[in-house]
C-alpha cells in the first residue's frame, strides 16, 4: 500500500473522529462533569495520535498527545474547565488545518506548536516522549488495521491503573484473558509502543462477535489493576459470519461514474424495447424483460450506494453556532432532529453552505440579546432547532428559531426605499415576505459585519436552492421565531420528469414541481376577467406563461395547449405548452455552466429514442 493511499485512509478516518472529539467537547461545556464525554474525547484523541504517527504525522501526534494528557488529567479530576475545552477545540481546529495540508503535501501549520505548547502547561506530562516518536507501524499493518475495525463487533478500550508496575505485562494479560472469549482482530498500540515509556497505559482491542459485553468487561476487570474498561459495539456483522468485511471507502467519483454508466445502460435498453419487433418471440421477450428488470436493480442498487446521512452535515453545525453566538454575545441551545436521513451525497455536498448561512441569519438577525429576551418574558438562551424529515420525493430540512420574527414593516419600507413599489403588499404574505428578503443588495441590518449586512444571505441560499430543483418556504410570527424551510429532491442524479412538447423539441419537468396538468379548453379552466392573462383553476387564479415565449419562439394559433400548473419558489402559475408527452424516469446530465448564457435549465437529459432533452429551471418563469 503506497503512502498516498495510506494518509488517504488516515484522512477519512481522522476527520471523523475529530468530529466525535467536538461533539464531546461542547458536551462538555454545558456539563463540566460529564464522565462519559470526558472518556469518549479521551478515547478518540487516543486513536487519532496513534494514527498520525502512523502515517508520519509527529508534529501533529505530539499535538494530540498533549491534549490526550490534559483529559487523562481530568479523568482523574472528575471535570475540565472552560479554558481546558477551549483549547481542546482549538486542538481540534488545529489538527484540522494539519490534515488538511498533509493532504495537499504541505507540512504542519506553525500554530500548532505553539497550541502543543499551550496544552503542555496546561499537563506537565503531556510532552514526555512523544516529539521524538516515530511510526512503527507497516503500511500493510495500517492496511490490517482498517480491515480489522471495519470487521469489528467489540471495541474494547482499556486503561492499566497507575500504580501497576509492570503495565505492559498486565496488558499481556488483558488481551490474552479476552482472546479466550472471541477472536482478537488487532491491539493497539501494539507491544512496542507499549514498552515505550511514553506510553499512557492506554490500550484498544478490537473483538469479533459471539460474546456478550459483560463477559468482555469481567474478563478485563479480572486481570487485575484495571483503572477503566470500556466496551462499545462497533459494527452490527452477522454473528455466522464474523469475519466478513462489512464496509469499504472507495472515491465518491467511482460512484458517479457507475450512475452514468447504469443510466446509459437504462436508454440502451429503452432502445431495445423500441426497435423489437412485434412479432419477436417469446423468448426473445423474456430475456429483454429479465434484462430490464435486473438493469432497474443495478440501478437502485447504485442509487441506495449513493446515499449518505445528514449527520455528515449536521455534525458541523455544534460548533459554528457556539462560536458565532459568542462573538454575538448570545447563548442559545441547537436542536439537531432527523440526522439519520440519508439523502444522496451530491445533495448533501450542495447542503451545507445553504443550511450555514440560515442558521447564521437566525443567530444575527432572528435571536434576541439575553437581556432583550428577558424583557419579552423569555428564557436568557435563545432555541435554535435544524430539522430534517420526508416529504414525500423531497426532503424538507427546517432552521427555526424562537426569536423575535421578522419586522414586516421595517422589511417593507427597507425594500420601498429600494425601489420595490408594491412592498407593503408582498411583506403581508409569507412567501412574498421572502420574495422581499431575497433581493440582492436588501438588508435590514445597520452596519455591515463580518457575518451578515450586505443582503446576500437569502439570496444565496434562494439562488442555491433554485438551482438544485427546490423550494424555499419561510413562516414567521412577531415574537415567536421565524421558520425557513429548504425542500429539495432526495436525489439530484435521476428523477422522474414531465416531458412537454413546445414547437419541435421536447422539454422536461421535475415531477415534484408539477401540481396538476390541464387541457386548456377544458371545463375546469376558467378564462379570468377579460384584460387579464390569468385563468381560474379549481378557484385559484394563476397567471398563464407561456412558454414558447419564455423560450423567445413564435406563437402557434393553430395550438390549444396544455396548461401545467407548477410549483415555483414565489408560488404557482399555469404553464402553457402545446402538448404533454409521458412522464419518464430521467437520469440528470449536469450542463457546462458559460458566463453570459441564460439560466433557464438546470440540466439535460437523453431521452429513451437517444435525442436529448433539456429540464427547466422553473423558477426562472417571469
Amino acid at each position: 500500500m503506497d503512502s498516498q493511499r495510506m494518509l488517504a485512509l488516515f484522512l477519512a478516518e481522522g476527520r471523523e473522529l475529530l468530529n466525535r472529539v467536538d461533539a464531546e467537547l461542547l458536551v462538555l461545556e454545558r456539563s463540566p462533569e460529564a464522565r462519559a464525554s470526558i472518556d469518549g474525547a479521551f478515547r478518540a484523541l487516543h486513536s487519532l495520535k496513534g494514527m498520525s504517527a502512523t502515517v508520519g504525522l509527529t508534529d501533529t501526534a505530539a499535538a494530540l498527545h498533549a491534549g490526550e494528557a490534559l483529559l487523562s488529567v481530568a479523568r482523574d479530576a472528575g471535570t475540565l474547565d472552560a479554558g481546558q475545552v477551549g483549547a481542546l477545540l482549538s486542538l481540534s481546529d488545529g489538527a484540522r488545518a494539519a490534515f488538511d495540508a498533509a493532504e495537499r503535501g504541505a507540512g504542519a501549520p506553525d500554530t500548532l506548536l505553539a497550541l502543543t505548547q499551550r496544552l503542555e502547561a496546561m499537563s506537565p506530562t503531556a510532552g514526555v516522549g512523544v516529539r521524538d516518536a516515530r511510526p512503527r507501524i507497516s503500511a500493510a499493518r495500517v492496511v490490517q488495521r482498517a480491515t480489522a475495525v471495519e470487521r469489528a463487533r467489540w471495541r474494547v478500550d482499556v486503561r492499566i491503573a497507575n500504580e501497576a508496575a509492570l503495565p505492559l505485562a498486565r496488558a499481556t494479560v488483558v488481551v490474552r484473558r479476552i482472546a479466550k472469549l472471541a477472536t482478537v482482530l488487532h491491539v493497539a498500540p501494539d507491544s512496542d509502543a507499549q514498552a515505550d515509556e511514553a506510553w499512557d497505559r492506554a490500550l484498544t482491542v478490537w473483538l469479533g462477535g459471539g460474546v456478550e459485553a459483560e463477559a468482555i468487561e469481567a474478563a478485563v476487570l479480572g486481570a487485575g489493576e484495571i483503572a477503566e474498561c470500556h466496551v462499545t459495539r462497533e459494527v452490527a456483522a452477522a454473528e455466522s459470519a464474523p469475519s466478513e468485511v462489512r464496509s469499504v471507502r472507495i472515491p465518491a467519483q467511482r460512484l458517479d461514474d457507475l450512475l452514468d454508466l447504469v443510466g446509459e445502460l437504462v436508454l440502451a435498453r429503452d432502445r431495445l424495447v423500441r426497435t423489437m419487433p412485434p412479432a419477436a418471440d417469446d423468448a426473445g421477450r423474456e430475456a429483454l424483460d429479465d434484462a430490464s428488470r435486473l438493469i432497474m436493480q443495478l440501478r437502485d442498487a447504485i442509487l441506495v450506494s449513493r446515499m449518505v446521512p445528514l449527520s455528515q452535515v449536521f455534525d458541523r453545525f455544534p460548533r459554528h453556532v457556539r462560536e458565532t453566538a459568542q462573538q454575538l454575545g448570545k447563548d442559545c441551545d441547537l436542536v439537531l432532529e432527523g440526522r439519520e436521513l440519508e439523502v444522496d451525497r451530491s445533495l448533501l455536498d450542495e447542503l451545507s453552505d445553504p443550511l450555514l448561512h440560515l442558521l447564521r441569519n437566525a443567530l444575527d438577525h432572528g435571536l434576541e440579546g439575553p437581556d432583550e429576551r428577558r424583557a419579552a418574558g423569555k428564557t436568557a438562551r435563545g432555541r435554535l432547532v435544524v430539522r430534517a424529515v420526508r416529504d414525500g420525493a423531497m426532503v424538507a430540512v427546517t432552521v427555526a428559531d424562537d426569536g423575535r420574527g421578522v419586522d414586516r414593516q421595517r422589511v417593507a419600507a427597507t425594500a420601498i426605499a429600494h425601489g420595490v413599489a408594491d412592498a407593503a403588499r408582498l411583506a403581508a404574505d409569507d412567501q412574498g415576505l421572502l420574495q422581499l428578503l431575497a433581493r440582492p443588495g436588501l438588508t435590514t441590518a445597520t452596519e455591515v459585519t463580518a457575518l451578515s449586512g450586505r443582503g446576500v444571505g437569502v439570496d444565496a441560499v434562494l439562488t442555491r436552492v433554485r438551482t438544485l430543483g427546490g423550494r424555499l418556504d419561510l413562516a414567521t410570527a412577531d415574537g415567536a421565531g421565524t421558520a425557513i424551510t429548504i425542500r429539495l429532491p432526495l436525489s439530484v442524479a435521476m428523477l422522474r420528469a414531465l416531458l412537454v412538447r413546445v414547437a419541435d423539441e421536447t422539454y422536461a419537468i421535475p415531477l415534484s414541481m408539477v401540481h396538476a396538468t390541464h387541457l386548456r379548453d377544458a371545463d375546469a379552466v376558467q378564462p379570468a376577467p377579460a384584460g387579464t392573462n390569468d385563468v381560474l383553476i379549481g378557484g385559484e387564479l394563476l397567471r398563464i406563461v407561456s412558454l414558447r415565449s419564455h423560450l423567445g419562439l413564435a406563437s402557434a394559433d393553430d395550438v390549444s395547449g396544455h396548461l401545467v400548473v407548477v410549483e415555483r419558489a414565489t408560488g404557482r402559475v399555469a404553464l402553457l405548452v402545446d402538448a404533454c408527452v409521458s412522464q419518464q424516469e430521467i437520469v440528470v446530465k449536469p450542463l457546462q455552466r458559460v458566463r453570459g448564457a441564460a439560466s433557464t435549465f438546470s440540466g439535460g437529459t437523453i431521452l429513451p429514442d437517444g435525442s436529448p432533452s433539456l429540464i427547466l429551471d422553473i423558477n426562472t418563469l417571469p
